[in-house]
């Protein structure tokens, strides 16, 4: 009888944590958990996440990315935080088919999300998750389109949704097309 030697985990960069791929949504994962400061634990003051210079990169498909009060989450498609001429965001690395979730470390009753959709991408879909990851309000972007019916340009949205007390929001999902957010503000 022949032993197989156990696999010796290869070790993640400092802030990444590899994620496994398949049915296993990323925040089903244990690592996420242990990143969590409490699920459905309310956070205990209002908190903005904008991306510094120091957390700028590619975030490989099935990893995720632990900030400072929120962990992102990637799916089938790479994410990527980069320098753009508003400042720092958070974007996709394709024009459609992006998958990406943003999971805060605490649970929050009023989410203010500012994002940016660029004209020459797919729709967008944006849900806000409760405590069970469930999506309890989705909201679909439109690509926008210029007054010439050409695919140039871009519109920043200020999404905000206030959620009932006991039914607090522990993240966001996006899906679909190019997407670029510059700032989540997150209040109890």
């Amino acid at each position: 009888m022949t032993r197989v030697p156990a696999k010796v985990p290869r070790a993640l960069p400092r802030k990444t944590v590899a994620a496994s791929r398949g049915r296993n949504r990323g925040w089903e994962h244990p690592q996420v958990r242990e990143l969590l400061h409490g699920r459905r634990d309310l956070g205990p003051e209002a908190v903005e996440q904008t991306f510094a210079d120091d957390q700028l990169g590619l975030i490989r498909a099935g990893d995720i990315q632990a900030l400072e009060h929120l962990i992102v989450v990637t799916g089938d498609r790479d994410a990527i935080i980069e320098q753009s001429d508003d400042g720092n965001v958070l974007t996709g690395c394709y024009r459609s088919e992006n998958d990406c979730r943003l999971i805060f470390r605490y649970a929050y009753g009023r989410v203010r999300c500012k994002v940016r959709t660029l004209c020459d991408t797919g729709d967008v879909h944006l849900g806000f998750l409760n405590c069970l990851f469930q999506e309890v309000q989705t909201v679909n972007i439109q690509r926008p389109r210029s007054n010439r019916n050409d695919a140039s340009g871009s519109l920043w949205t200020t999404l905000e949704f206030h959620a009932e007390p006991l039914y607090e929001l522990q993240g966001i999902a996006w899906r679909g097309g190019m997407l670029q957010i510059s700032s989540i503000e997150l209040m109890p």
